[in-house]
This record gives structure tokens, sequence and C-alpha cells, in this order.
């Protein structure tokens, strides 16, 4: 049911105009402008009935501050008034008002000019969502993309254009027709918008390349891992959707621009993501890169290979046969996880899943020689802590991945510190030492 706020300083209009409106809307009543302004505070109705003549605060003057704030400007506003004279009306359509309603109410008149304006005003937004919409995943469009970055006010508008890019989708359309290559586009966008925030836009800008803008000030650490778990997540989602027959996996390609430094309107941030995408296809696919004003630097392997524990877990819990840098390196570890999983849904126990990543103090990445000494010593000491029933494998350069089997949070923590303390006491080097991530996956919660 429609909300309506009925604005009047006259008690006996608010119960008269309530009592014609009851059964078609939700009626909230208010006596002076300030408690109007009050009131959408707190929510937005669908439309307004405003008187114009109020003490302290008129109608008028109720118009302009509602128009001032992006939050109401786009209420409908219905005047109300007992004045008979043009130039009132006048003033207040070239205010924004919809419509006037004359005192005494006819409930008749009263009933369908807000019906008239209410059914303008929702076909008016429905045509503004088809315009701003990809018909297909629903997701914003080009054209709406555009409009926002080229409108945003440059020295206030950092953020980061993220271009995405379906590896082999061409080879979906070809075995499976179109229809299951729309699904396959709608299933992407739903994983796009389920990892992105509401604040950052989300946007089809045709076939099969998707954008991503995350706006604000943000690290090219945090972006990489945002990166990360984007081609992890759709990755899973979607190949879900092809047969495990098939001889080809779908895989994803980003690149990425920073906003400001690599352009400000959205042609200029395409411009550059697409090259950054383009080095991406060119240098083996399937991750992603950044493109910087300066030249374009080359691609870190032992970067684009890191992993976090959401996209492990994704990863091992893929069905069939699967290539790629770390899947194939522990093939083995992926039956155990199942056998693991199945025994979860048999038994009341925790099962503690952790990802331990190498760093490096005084550089964003380890060293190569580095991380061969480093990922040698977490072994050892992962081999020295673990509990008889526990299973390891190492995963890339520098990371290594355990299950803790029947563990608690609490117990899990206590096997991870010794493995960090075990690991420092055999490496030697106060640069080098252990980030992990723990998630139960057993039954119980946390």
């Amino acid at each position: 049911m429609k909300h309506i706020l009925m604005v009047d300083d006259v008690a006996t209009n608010l119960k008269c105009a309530a009592e014609v409106l009851k059964d078609s809307y939700d009626i909230t009543t208010a006596r002076s402008g300030k408690q109007a302004l009050l009131i959408v505070k707190e929510y937005v109705p669908d439309l307004i009935l405003l008187d114009i003549n109020m003490p302290e605060m008129d109608g008028y003057e109720v118009m302009e501050k509602l128009k001032e704030n992006p939050d109401t400007k786009d209420i409908p506003i219905i005047f109300l008034t007992a004045e008979t004279d043009q130039a009132s009306e006048v003033k207040g359509l070239k205010m924004g008002a919809m419509d006037f309603i004359r005192k005494p109410f006819e409930p008749e008149v009263m009933r369908s000019r807000i019906d008239k304006i209410l059914q303008m005003t929702d076909q008016k937004r429905e045509l503004a969502d088809i315009a701003r919409k990809d018909g297909l995943t629903d997701l914003l469009n080009r054209r709406y993309l555009e409009n926002m970055l080229d409108k945003a006010d440059a020295s206030a508008a950092e953020g980061y254009f993220l271009l995405l890019d379906l590896d082999n989708f061409k080879l979906v359309n070809e075995n499976f027709g179109h229809m299951i290559g729309d699904e396959v586009l709608i299933k992407f966008s739903k994983v796009l918008q389920e990892e992105v925030e509401d604040k950052d836009a989300v946007c089809r800008v045709g076939g099969d390349e998707f954008v991503v803008f995350i706006s604000g000030e943000n690290s090219d650490d945090k972006i990489k891992s945002i990166a990360r778990r984007l081609i992890a997540g759709i990755e899973f989602e979607v190949n879900d959707l092809i047969s495990d027959a098939c001889d080809f996996k779908l895989s994803v390609s980003v690149g990425i621009a920073e906003k400001p430094v690599d352009g400000k309107t959205f042609q200029e941030l395409y411009s550059a993501a697409d090259k950054a995408l383009y080095y991406v296809k060119q240098n083996g696919k399937r991750g992603y890169h950044f493109y910087h004003a300066e030249g374009e630097k080359e691609k870190d392997d032992d970067e684009n290979s890191l992993i976090n524990l959401l996209q492990l877990q994704r990863l091992i819990q893929e069905r069939g046969h699967q290539s790629g840098a770390y899947r194939v390196e522990y093939g083995g570890f992926k039956r155990i996880y199942h056998f693991v999983s199945r025994c979860m849904e048999r038994k009341s126990q925790d099962v503690q899943l952790v990802l331990f990543t190498i760093a490096d103090r005084k550089a964003a990445d380890v060293d190569s020689s580095k991380a061969a000494a480093a990922i040698e010593t977490l072994e050892e000491a992962v081999s020295k802590s673990l509990r008889r029933g526990d299973v390891a494998t190492r995963c890339g350069n520098t990371q290594y991945v355990t299950i803790l089997m029947n563990a608690s949070a609490q117990n899990g923590k206590q096997i991870v510190e010794r493995i960090r303390k075990k690991f420092t006491e055999l490496s030697g080097d106060e640069d080098i030492y252990l980030e992990y991530e723990m998630q139960n996956v057993g039954n119980k919660e946390e």
C-alpha cells in the first residue's frame, strides 16, 4: 500500500482527508512544516499532500527544503489550498508541484488526482529504471555508468575501474547454444553483485564484458584481493552450468585502471583497463593486471597465483578434471577434502581449514629465492606440529593449506600458533613471517 504524508495545520482537515483516503493508502499526518521535515528524515513517503498556508513555515518553504535534499527531491507533491488565484497555482507548479487540490475536499476528486499522480510517478520510475539497466542481467548498463563517471567531480571521485571478460565464452554459445550462454551471463552478473559492496557500481558494457567500479580511496592490495575473489567466485559458479564432460572451462580475465591516475572519464578508464585486459589475454588469460599511466609493468605470476580461503574452498569443491596453476597441485588433497566433507555429514565434528601465506615485512611480494627457502621451512614446521589425522599440502609457491580434524576454533588457533612459532624458529629470517586464514568446515558453529 502506498504511503502518503499529509501536512496541514488544521486538525479537522487532516481528519477529513485521512478518513477519505484510509482505505486506499497508509496515512501519516503532520501539523506543521517543521514536523513534516522531521518525518521525511525517518522515511520517504510515496506522495505528500502539502497545505500552502501554514504559520511559521508555509508550504512553499517546505517544498524548497524538500527539493534541496537529494533523498526527498523527487517525492511528488500536491498542494492543498483554499485560494483560487492563479498566481499561487503558477508559483507552485513552477516550483515542481504535481497538482493542486482545493479545499474543502471533494472525496472522489481527491482520490482520482492522487491515483493519477502516483500512477504517473510509477511509470516514470519504471522508464528511468529501464533506461539505466541491462535487459538480460538487470545490471547497470554502459550509458548509465558513462553518465555517472563523466558527470562526477573528478577531484572527489577516486576509484578503481575493473573490466572483466569471460574467457572461452564463445565456446559456450557454439557448444550449448545462446540460451545457455545467456544463463552463464546471468550467473556471472549475480556473482558480481554478491561479491561487490552496494556502494559500488556493477555494469554490463556489452557481450561478455562487465565493469565493476569500486568507488573511494583504496589500496592496490585491496583491489587485488577483490579481483582474485571475483575470478574464483565467477569461475566456480558459471562452470556449474556446463557439462562435466565438456573439454573446456570458463575463466575470467580482469584489466584494472585507477581513477583519476589512469583517466577521469568513462572512455579514458575503459581504454586503460582494456589495454590491461589485453595484456592478461596475451599472457595466458585467467588473471588480472593493472594499467599504469607511465607504462605497463611486467605481470607478476606469483602475485596472480595467490589465493584466499574463499577461493581455496571454491576451487577444491569443484567437480571433474580441472586445469590451472593451483588445481593440479593438490588433486589428492581434493579427494581428502571431499572425504572429510562426507564424514562431516554423518558426524557432528568441527574441522578447521587453514590457509598459510608466507609474507615479507619489507616488501609487498616475497622474493623468489626467499620464497623457495621459506616454503621448505614451512613444510618442516607443519610436519612437526600437526597431529595424527591432520592433512596438509603445498598450494603454490608461497602458500600451504591444512585440514585440522576434530578441532574447535580454539584448538585450531593453538595448532596454528604452534606452526607459526616453529616456522619462526626454523626460518632464521626476521623479515619473513606467516599470515593465515582459518574457517570451520564442520557442522558445529564456531
